[in-house]
């Protein structure tokens, strides 16, 4: 050992180096790093020149026999200084308490003294534990949000269960139709202490397939840890599926809410009152949403549970086979009783046959057009004398054929926010890589100004005008909607009327399909031109695209071009278009004979299909010039498409193979033998059934 006052050899710093190093490894407990060797962690805006190591890469360094200083000179000081403490066990917090103390609403600083860990390296344990940083907002509505009660849990689980969603990952939505508006106050009212009083509203929206004004109450929870949980469950998987860990949840009164929500029965009524039988009731739970492991689950709880027995009944859906839950014959008192206490009066016809009926008789009243109409519906309609149901078929129908088919067809409810959904819907979100999808908004609108639209027919069959007109078709088509339960409204009537007996329906250009097709093949400032503009559709679209700077068309009908006016007058008036317009009541040849060459950029349209299809019976008609289709397609289709061809740079054409001429077929063959260039587009239809069917669109440019 040297004296005081003698250096030390090389030999024996090198063994105080050691054993220095060795003292220091020494503290490390490794086997507490290796979930986390490669985990990234953010080291601050603070340290951004400095470079990030990891666990693995500080384990190597000290192995190395690099001291901390040493380290720290490499990276941020803190991020080393708190490898250092972790890896010697001197962070006492484990991974699931530092969780539940963060997600009760403990701050950092709270846990850096209820724990003694020191503060940066809490900032570093929260990303290596993988929890996103909470703010003070987070922390604060932890320690002063309500909790449930427990009623407030049992009622939040059975709407899970039913029509309540995820609102955000911590609060729950909650929404119901017009009809049941109490119901929905009833659930507000329930959680109005943890609720958004702001949320609390009636909704009015345009339902893009039928155009029918959905009317809903909604509110929603503000964000709750409770909530949160019961989300978390939901939505664990991110479809809203439900567990078993679910329905250990579920208590009578969250049954009841369910029913509620999602219940329906069948009480056998038709039977009841025509045979006399006694006929048991089938109660299902709408479960087509969930899936059949879902289904199962709730299959086996019920019999474990409370001893009630179901099963599963499959019903087609549009891309699946879902499932219901039907409560077996033996087991129906059992489930009544069960929910029976929780049940809200308003809902008593689902438990309850005399309720039933009496909620029958509610719906067999309106108020139309200022007059009050009753009718019995469905079995109560059938089960009347052939005397009192022929009486209550002509009262509706004389009142109906007194105020006209106008009266069917006038501007719908709130027709401005009609109008303005073509104006506003994005056309991209029709636009597809190989069709045009379908749109229906804005047809009622547009269709409200063409009441001629209702006298045009399919060859050999009716218009809807000549079949509301039939006293004995009218009272038909009413019979039919009463039989089948509903009230014989302006809306259910019209859609009969165009599928009357397999009638074939004339159909106009849906209006936000035109603004698709004009967005994608027109360029800014377009000038688009429209031989045969028929009902307005393309017109329509044209106003409500951005591209489009003028529409100019042609109509040879003359009640159809007044009614072509009047709609633009509409959307200029009321939608403040200031774009150019022009409207011929001319033939499309001869309108386009006063055009020069390329006088428009874009010319698109839907042409008469021969004779399939009858708009009116006057001699300007191109079915009524021409005798035969031969004679129709070379003369007026391919001279009027030659004339397009003519005055604009593109043209579109929208035609199909129908009532037996196969008019896509011929005009394609025609292109090709003229070798003029072309693509074919599609527009999707809709079919019943969920299924679909395509039209084509030839785009000529040459």
């Amino acid at each position: 050992m040297a004296q005081q006052g003698e250096s030390l050899s090389t030999q024996t710093i090198e063994k105080m180096k050691l054993s220095k190093i060795k003292r220091m490894q020494s503290k490390y407990k490794w086997e507490l790093i290796t979930p986390y060797l490669d985990k990234k962690l953010d080291i601050g805006s603070r340290n951004r020149s400095k470079t990030f190591i990891s666990f693995r890469k500080f384990k190597e360094l000290v192995d190395d026999g690099n001291s901390i200083k040493e380290i720290s000179k490499t990276t941020s000081k803190h991020l080393v200084q708190f490898y250092s403490n972790f890896a010697q066990g001197k962070i006492t917090i484990s991974e699931e308490d530092f969780k539940r103390e963060y997600d009760d609403g403990l701050s950092l600083d709270d846990i850096s003294k209820k724990y003694e860990i020191a503060r940066d390296d809490l900032t570093y344990l929260r990303q290596l534990y993988g929890q996103k940083n909470k703010g003070a907002k987070y922390i604060n509505r932890k320690k002063t949000e309500d909790p449930l009660t427990q009623r407030q849990k049992e009622i939040l689980y059975g709407s899970m269960m039913g029509d309540a969603y995820r609102m955000s990952p911590s609060s729950a939505g909650f929404k119901h139709s017009e009809a049941q508006k109490d119901y929905l106050l009833w659930k507000y009212n329930e959680f109005k202490n943890i609720a958004s009083d702001t949320s609390l509203k009636r909704v009015e929206k345009i339902d893009k397939r039928s155009e029918a004004i959905i009317k809903t109450f909604k509110f929603y929870t503000y964000a709750n840890t409770d909530v949160e949980k019961c989300i978390l469950l939901f939505y664990g998987s991110k479809e809203k599926e439900i567990s078993r860990e679910i329905l250990k949840n579920l208590t009578p009164l969250s049954i009841a809410v369910w029913y509620q929500d999602d219940g329906q029965v069948d009480w056998g009524h038709r039977s009841k009152i025509k045979d006399n039988h006694n006929v048991s009731p089938i109660f299902k739970f709408c479960t087509d949403s969930y899936s059949k492991e879902s289904c199962e689950n709730i299959k086996t709880w019920f019999l474990e549970e409370y001893g009630i027995s179901t099963e599963l009944k499959e019903r087609m859906l549009s891309d699946r086979i879902g499932y219901r839950i039907k409560i077996n014959n033996e087991s129906v008192d059992k489930f009544v009783d069960l929910i029976k206490l929780h049940i809200l009066p308003m809902f008593n016809y689902k438990i309850n046959y005399e309720d039933y009926v009496l909620a029958r008789k509610d719906k067999e009243t309106r108020v139309v057009e200022g007059e009050v109409l009753n009718v019995r519906l469905g079995a109560d309609f059938s089960n009347l004398s052939i005397k009192d149901r022929d009486k209550r078929i002509d009262d509706i129908v004389y009142f109906y054929q007194s105020r006209g088919i106008a009266s069917l067809v006038e501007k719908p409810y709130r027709w401005k926010d009609h109008m303005s959904a073509v104006f506003k819907i994005n056309p991209n979100n029709l636009i597809r890589e190989d069709h045009i999808s379908f749109s229906n908004l804005g047809n009622r609108f547009l269709m409200s100004h063409f009441p001629n639209f209702w006298k045009a027919r399919a060859k050999g069959g009716q218009s809807p005008k000549e079949i509301f007109d039939n006293k004995e078709y009218l009272s038909d088509i009413i019979r039919k909607i009463v039989v089948q339960g509903y009230f014989p409204t302006k809306e259910k009537i019209l859609k009969e009327l165009q599928r009357y007996r397999g009638n074939k329906q004339i159909s106009g250009f849906m209006p936000c399909v035109a603004k698709s097709i004009y967005h994608k093949y027109c360029d800014e400032e377009s000038r688009v031109f429209d031989f045969c503009a028929g009902y307005g559709g393309r017109l329509f679209g044209a106003m409500a695209c951005d591209k489009v700077k003028s529409y100019t068309c042609s109509e040879v009908n003359f009640e159809t071009y007044s009614n072509l006016h009047n709609l633009y007058g509409t959307l200029r008036l009321h939608g403040e278009i200031e774009k150019e317009v022009n409207i011929f009541n001319q033939d499309s040849i001869l309108a386009m004979k006063q055009f020069s060459d390329k006088s428009f950029d874009f010319c698109f349209t839907s042409p008469p299909y021969f004779n399939a299809e009858i708009y009116s019976d006057d001699s300007g008609q191109s079915c009524n010039r021409y005798s035969s289709y031969g004679e129709w397609f070379d003369n007026f289709l391919i001279g009027a498409i030659v004339e397009a061809m003519r005055i604009s740079e593109k043209v579109a054409i929208n035609i199909a193979n129908v009532g037996g001429y196969m008019i896509a077929d011929d005009l394609k063959k025609y292109l090709e033998s003229e070798s003029i260039p072309y693509i074919i587009d599609q527009i999707r239809l809709p079919q019943y059934g969920g299924l679909h069917r395509y039209e084509p669109i030839f785009v000529i440019q040459e």
